[in-house]
């Protein structure tokens, strides 16, 4: 036998064994025909939901993920980071154009409908694998209860719609499956074409709905199989996927117009390649960094999270459940092992994030919904084995059928507990009605500015809080040219800030494109510097970082939530400055941004931290310059925002300098008090503390 007739034969051994095993999973998985009962009950257990999700929706402009952009590019028509969201954008045009409540709010509601469809189509896949509606309605409300869940339920978001795209697609594939089995062949290769068709619409809008796919092709291997062997059926699939991805033309058409969120401009076929496939923005990253890495804790911080989600009740009973599944129903244990193996394991390991703070949790922990969802379908079956267990114990009691029967329901709730009793906590977290610190952040960050000022925004609330939503949603708003750092310099930027800004005095294509390769930083400084000195009609500029490259004549000074940039020859009034930044600071709302109303993953935190240091480096500014009772006061306010022990030893350390020993002593005490035994500033501070009780003693 020749080397080529060995690999056929081998290619025919292996394509037959795969045969067998799709077959097999195929006869593990008999068909569930759903009664108009079942029908019911999935909008009556989806109802409750959808009721809780609309009074706590957020009725303003969140700082979670990228709920800012979302609203701002939808409502605008804009184009958001890759790949574009092209889908979102358009159907999210739609709701922001509703005549009901803010702009924010009709997108937040539509996050509150496709969380409260994805519960009712996952109540569906559930009673279909598990044919039980008691355990399917426990797991339903399990998720729908779930912190995660319900946060990402109230504000825009992405993740809404990609959930829902996910259990629409397995739905779709789990009915193809059980009308081939039936015989209905006709009718599963018709739900294959539609499911071509769904897999390019969803691909359109997040692109980690291909970890789903594996799973598809798992549950419509037979009907797929069939159709792939008729050139029509191919074309028909090819032409309904392709028609699927259509809404990508509109990245190209729109970015044409030169709307205000233009992000990449794909107007041109190179850089909507660029957009669409994250070329410039990581295709498997999320963060960019020295501190991003491929790391396996990711895995692990992933279980945490479904910890927090379910809880260790709930994964004990889906580890019961994946026991039982494996056994009998092997059909559905494979393609939902897979597609939780896929969205749970492989996509933290590739997902690059360095979780440390809220702001890095709260990025990663969103793409953690999927993989609960899917682990979904485990619960279930557990609750179903449970439940069944239950049943079969109160069954050998003497009693009525109705008493059996309401035992169960009591033995039901009470291992139910630890899912429904911190129902009340999870309230207080994922509340979002009355959540302003968004909209009062981006008035209070502009309103020290002067009407005509330059803003340069760095970071993703900056940028997106203020220039996405801010600008285009906003119609009182304050008039500020907003730049955004990190695309200031770039060719198509440029051109975009020339259209929209025209009264700027912008360096020509040829000088502003020259050495953007190399040294970046010192070159986009030199780049302010020209706008700056050639650009005389503006009336102050600002920036939200000072690590801008500007030579050593400029200057920064605080001025509220950011810094001034001071041109060289200017002489700055620092009695006049510091009792402008106090009577600033004093206005600020302290209730919005006080911190402990903020848990440790949301983004609120970390804005408060944020005001805090730039408060802190105020202080920062007048020590700079000896003047100690400025700095000392400033401080104090810092901490009093955010207390960061290190703000209270400076303010100790500022207060001792300016002669206030009393209060000092004070803050040193209370400082070693809170401190670690393991930091040197602990015993610093008991020392300086009993040195200056030793010269009041001495006096």
């Amino acid at each position: 036998m020749s080397a080529k007739e060995r690999v056929k034969k081998a290619c025919r051994v292996a394509a037959g064994r795969v045969s067998a095993w799709i077959d097999g999973l195929y006869r593990s998985t008999p068909p569930y025909r759903l009664s108009a009962t079942d029908k019911l009950a999935a909008l009556l257990v989806t109802l409750p939901f959808f009721l809780f999700y609309l009074f706590t929706c957020s009725h303003h402009p969140n700082l979670a993920g990228d709920s800012p952009e979302l609203v701002g590019g939808a409502y605008s028509l804009g184009i958001m980071h890759p790949p574009g969201y092209p889908t979102y954008t358009l159907i999210g045009y739609l709701f922001t154009h509703m005549p009901v409540g803010s702009i924010a709010f009709r997108l937040n509601f539509f996050s509150v409908i496709l969380h409260s469809l994805t519960l009712l189509l996952l109540f569906i896949i559930l009673i279909k694998i598990t044919g039980s509606r008691a355990a399917s309605a426990i797991t339903v409300a399990i998720l729908g209860l779930s912190p995660l869940f319900w946060f990402y339920s109230l504000l825009a978001e992405v993740f809404p719609l990609n959930n829902f795209f996910a259990v629409l697609l397995l739905l779709l594939s789990i009915l193809a499956r059980d009308s081939w089995i039936e015989g209905g062949k006709v009718r599963a290769q018709r739900l294959v074409l539609l499911l071509a068709f769904l897999c390019g619409l969803s691909l359109t809008h997040h692109q980690t709905i291909l970890l789903v796919f594996p799973a598809l092709l798992l549950l419509t291997a037979r009907p797929l199989a069939e159709s792939l062997r008729k050139p029509r059926m191919l074309l028909a699939m090819a032409g309904l996927f392709l028609l699927g991805l259509l809404p990508y033309a509109y990245l190209p058409l729109r970015s044409s117009q030169q709307p205000y969120m233009n992000f990449g401009d794909p107007s041109t076929f190179s850089s909507f390649l660029n957009v669409v496939t994250r070329r410039t923005y990581g295709s498997t990253k999320l963060w960019i960094g020295p501190e991003a890495a491929h790391r396996l804790d990711l895995v692990f911080d992933f279980l945490r999270t479904l910890d927090k989600q379910v809880y260790l009740m709930g994964i004990a009973v889906a580890l019961f459940g994946m026991f039982h599944m494996a056994r009998k129903r092997k059909g559905d244990f494979a393609p939902m092992l897979t597609a939780f193996v896929l969205t749970g394991v492989l996509f933290p390991l590739m997902a690059n994030v360095a979780a440390r703070g809220p702001f890095e949790i709260s990025t990663l922990e969103r793409f953690y919904m999927l993989p609960t969802i899917l682990f979904c379908t485990f619960l279930a079956m557990g609750w179903r084995e449970i439940l069944g267990l239950l049943a079969s114990l109160t069954g050998r009691l003497r009693a009525r059928q109705a008493i059996r029967g309401l035992l169960v329901v009591v033995l039901a709730l009470l291992l139910a507990m630890p899912f429904y009793l911190p129902l009340r906590r999870t309230y207080e977290h994922v509340n979002l009605r009355e959540d302003v610190i968004a909209e009062h952040y981006a008035r209070d960050l502009l309103s020290g500015m002067e009407d005509g000022a330059v803003i340069f925004l760095g970071g993703d609330i900056g940028v997106e809080l203020i220039d996405f939503y801010y600008r285009n949603c906003v119609h009182d708003r304050k008039r500020v040219i907003t730049v955004i750092w990190s695309f200031w310099g770039l060719p198509w930027y440029m051109k975009h800030l020339r259209k929209w800004y025209p009264e700027l005095n912008l360096p020509e294509d040829s000088v502003a494109a020259m050495p953007f390769a190399s040294n970046i930083l010192y070159f986009k400084g030199w780049l302010v510097e020209y706008l700056v000195s050639n650009n005389p009609q503006v009336s102050a500029f600002y920036t939200m970082d000072k690590r801008m490259g500007l030579g050593e004549d400029y200057a920064y000074a605080p001025s509220g939530l950011c810094y001034r940039i001071v041109p060289p020859g200017e002489r700055l009034d620092h009695e006049a400055l510091f009792a402008t930044l106090s009577q600033y600071y004093e206005s600020l709302s302290w209730e919005v941004y006080d911190y402990s109303r903020y848990e440790f993953n949301r983004r609120e935190l970390f804005l408060v931290q944020y005001i805090s240091m730039h408060i802190h480096e105020a202080a920062l500014f007048f020590r700079s310059s000896q003047e100690l009772a400025k700095a000392a006061v400033l401080n104090t306010l810092a901490y009093e925002i955010y207390p960061f022990q290190e703000y209270e030893y400076e303010t100790a350390d500022m207060l001792e300098q300016a002669g206030n020993l009393g209060e000092a002593a004070a803050l040193f005490e209370d400082y070693a008090a809170n401190g670690s035994y393991y930091d040197e500033k602990t015993w610093e501070s008991l020392a300086r503390r009993e040195r200056i009780l030793s010269w009041e003693g001495a006096k």
